[in-house]
């Protein structure tokens, strides 16, 4: 076994969290530490060191690459994107845009023009940002958007794909009816998403999991997902179950950043902020072996009657 697979494997057997708080020298995330006094009870002149913030969205983008904030690569958007049939013709719209990464790779690669939504006003920012200095200002856009008010104008998309955009939607028939509307007649659906095990009940390990996430988790179920698309007259043609693929992308991406990181070095403010990320994923990991939680990739045709 080659060393770097080896060492991906001892990470993988042991909890990741736990590593990572080993590797910057404690059991737990310091403390920040208090100014020292002096003998008369006032400050100390000398202040502990300050440094501007890590952005999480920079920690991010150690884990995954540039310009991208989950697991899935440049190489995976363009196998993920394969059966769209992609090309300078082709209108596509990512409902999961993040800071632009997939947009843009998928822009450079086809010559497609891609709308990118994204809910976080400060991702949509930085992902607009970042496409207009690498020149895809046009045919990269990113925009900040609310998944549950959206509207689309009719016919106005070939493609529309997402990873992760629905399972934290409230009104998930909705945006379907909505991502319907603004399809074309031979529109294509593709995304990945989570979802849950039906079977599994209420676990520990997914509401802790729901307990870090940004914006409260409303899971459904694969059956709901596809008896919701079949009544919009979706034509559903892949359910594939990602949830082991996905396990191990985190644990590997996590396990070549303690490698190629050097955590011990960084101000005690930035390790904190890693640690921060760490538990979010570590948290995602715990639901999909213990919780019920899991990945699945839906695609799907429609065949709308022409007007």
């Amino acid at each position: 076994m080659p060393e770097r697979a080896s060492r991906t494997a001892v990470v993988a057997r042991k909890p990741l969290l736990a590593r990572i708080r080993a590797w910057i020298g404690g059991g737990k995330p310091p403390k920040p530490a208090a100014a020292p006094q002096s003998r008369a009870g006032g400050k100390s002149a000398e202040a502990e060191p300050v440094f501007a913030p890590l952005s999480r969205l920079t920690v991010a983008q150690w884990l995954w690459g540039d310009g991208f904030l989950s697991p899935g690569d440049a190489a995976y958007v363009l196998d993920l994107v394969k059966p769209l049939g992609l090309s300078p013709a082709t209108s596509l719209l990512d409902l999961s845009a993040g800071i632009g990464g997939p947009a843009r790779v998928i822009a450079q690669a086809f010559g497609t023009y891609v709308t990118g939504l994204e809910r976080s006003p400060e991702r949509a920012k930085r992902g607009m940002e970042m496409s207009t200095a690498a020149n895809l200002g046009k045919k990269a856009t990113v925009a900040v958007y609310d998944p549950e008010t959206l509207e689309l104008r009719a016919n106005s998309f070939d493609c529309i794909i997402g990873r992760g955009a629905t399972y934290n939607v409230v009104a998930k028939e909705r945006l379907f009816r909505v991502a319907h509307h603004g399809l074309k007649q031979r529109g294509q659906l593709l995304f990945n998403e989570f979802m849950v095990d039906p079977t599994a009940g209420e676990r520990p390990e997914l509401a802790a999991w729901k307990a870090k996430e940004s914006y409260p988790p409303r899971l459904w179920t694969l059956a709901q997902y596809t008896d919701c698309l079949s009544s919009l007259g979706f034509d559903i043609r892949i359910t594939t179950d990602l949830t082991g693929a996905y396990r191990s992308m985190i644990v590997s991406r996590w396990a070549r950043m303690l490698e190629e990181i050097d955590l011990k070095a960084m101000a005690k403010q930035h390790r904190l902020t890693v640690i921060d990320e760490a538990e979010l994923w570590m948290r995602r990991i715990g639901a999909l072996e213990k919780g019920g939680l899991r990945v699945y990739r839906l695609y799907a045709l429609l065949n709308k009657p022409s007007r």
